[in-house]
């Protein structure tokens, strides 16, 4: 196996394990604070600075790597890696410090329902502040993680990611009586500092970066001309996401908590399969860059779009009929009521149309940032920030907090259509035929899981087991008969995922 297989497969390990980390953090919140308003307003006011956050995590890496790439040939790849190291720190260190003074001023303007709550403006406002205090950190890690990526140590800097998570877990369950929903931030915040300091331990303070070397502002300014687009547009879940709460604040206690069980909890699939699928096509993507090879990019996209829908379609509404089991194994217990799990299992529901477009507009995305048409993808980005605002204010009038839900599925469809005929234009077309001849079958293989699946709930007596037991037994059998119909049906996509060899199928 060649090592980019390895790592690969590392990294597929690495993130499933911080998906499900941060899983097991949502859960244990839940099981202290439950559906309270102190969870409803440290999810709401975390959502601001966490926007930064993953501005800062997720778009460095698309930005760092060409760009470090480029440095790197030239001999001049450490000294890269100090001038951003060094900018990314001042500039974060300021967005910090100002988001700090800021909070207070901001968490009464954008929330004044806190008011209402005992300590409601006090939480929110430390959260949001905590959370701004991590940032110079976070930006200074965030430079690391894209470097150890572009050194092919990918599972590296999706550990280090795991440190936080499990430092928050940490403090939350070890010092709740004495922090309460502080220990949350806090625990944040103490994560990023381990994380920074692994990565320090790694390297080595020596070969962490040149210490003598005076930071070329040019260098910094020109990094970041590409980056903050970039990042704006990786974002824009993040944004919409932070949309959500807003509204979410205003449904009164208990709403924003739900939605993000809800949230987290569907948004485990669309993780894991993300990046396992865009592991597979963008060596595709990359070499047909390359070689100017419009058919075989045209190829990568269309597997990618394949690939996505054969483990999403049956994930998505094998979630949908066994939602209430999972949100009640997942949550209930403790502060996590049966209530909390009959809300939360709707919520869930109207959330699972997101799970889907978004994984497949991520495959379309990587066909924008091959194509260097990152800027396009900004201004679509953006524009569903603005349709998200409108569908959020109308559908929560409409349908109250389900609506808000809703809206998310809503917007990310809307998403993909207008970034998939914009790429499709772009490239000319692709073979929509044998894409709409792929997705049949596996609609109609996922049909006929979906109808076994109700059957047995319906004429067996299953549902009386534990639910561990219940969804295991309903798991198997539903993902038996998937890919018996994926086999009936002749599914390309399947054959290509078996096929030892990675040989090309004709389409």
């Amino acid at each position: 196996m060649s090592k980019l297989k390895i790592a690969s497969l590392l990294l597929l390990v690495s993130t499933v394990f911080l998906k499900f980390s941060s899983m097991i953090r949502e859960m244990v919140i839940a099981g202290l604070f439950g559906k309270s308003y102190e969870a409803d307003v440290y999810f709401v006011a975390m959502t601001i600075p966490n926007a930064l956050v993953l501005f800062l995590l997720t778009g460095m890496k698309e930005a760092f790597l060409p760009s470090y790439y480029k440095f790197e040939r030239e001999g001049k790849g450490f000294s890269h890696l100090t001038n951003i190291v060094k900018g990314t720190f001042w500039i974060a260190l300021i967005v910090s410090f100002i988001g700090a003074a800021i909070s207070p001023l901001l968490v009464r303007f954008l929330y004044p329902e806190f008011a209402k709550y005992e300590h409601g403006m006090e939480i929110a406002t430390w959260t949001a502040v905590l959370y701004f205090f991590s940032l110079a950190l976070v930006g200074v890690n965030a430079v690391y993680e894209g470097y150890f990526d572009a050194r092919k140590k990918f599972s590296f800097s999706v550990f280090s990611q795991t440190i936080v998570v499990l430092s928050t877990i940490g403090f939350a369950i070890l010092f709740h009586d004495s922090l309460g929903i502080y220990g949350l931030p806090i625990g944040y915040l103490v994560g990023t500092f381990l994380s920074f300091l692994l990565k320090l331990f790694v390297m080595k303070p020596n070969r962490f970066l040149n210490w003598k070397q005076k930071m070329d502002k040019q260098e910094v300014r020109q990094f970041y001309a590409i980056f903050w687009p970039v990042g704006l547009t990786i974002a824009v879940g993040q944004i919409n996401l932070m949309v959500n709460m807003l509204f979410a604040s205003r449904l009164g206690e208990g709403v924003a908590s739900g939605l993000n069980y809800a949230f987290r909890l569907v948004n485990i699939p669309q993780a894991i399969f993300g990046v396992t699928i865009a592991t597979i096509i963008f060596p595709i993507l990359a070499q047909a860059k390359s070689d100017q090879n419009d058919a075989l990019f045209k190829r990568g996209i269309e597997k990618g779009l394949n690939y996505m829908f054969l483990f999403l379609a049956p994930t998505v509404i094998g979630m949908l009929l066994l939602m209430e089991p999972i949100v009640r194994l997942a949550y209930e217990r403790g502060a996590f009521t049966a209530e909390a799990t009959a809300q939360t299992t709707l919520f869930a529901a109207f959330y699972m149309g997101s799970v889907l477009f978004y994984s497949i507009q991520a495959v379309i995305a990587k066909g924008f940032y091959t194509l260097d048409k990152g800027h396009l993808m900004m201004r679509i980005g953006l524009l569903s920030v603005v349709i998200n605002i409108i569908s959020n204010w109308i559908l929560s009038k409409w349908m109250g907090p389900e609506g808000l839900a809703l809206s998310a599925s809503l917007v990310g469809m809307i998403y993909s259509i207008i970034t998939f005929t914009t790429l499709y234009k772009l490239m000319g077309g692709f073979s929509l035929r044998h894409i709409g001849s792929e997705y049949v079958k596996i609609i109609l293989a996922t049909s006929a899981m979906a109808a076994l699946l109700i059957a047995i709930d319906r004429y067996l007596p299953v549902a009386e087991l534990h639910d561990v037991i219940y969804l295991a037994i309903m798991v198997a059998i539903g993902a038996g008969a998937y890919f018996v119909a994926l086999f009936l049906t002749r599914s390309t996509s399947m054959k290509e995922m078996l096929r030892r060899g990675g040989k090309e199928t004709s389409s």
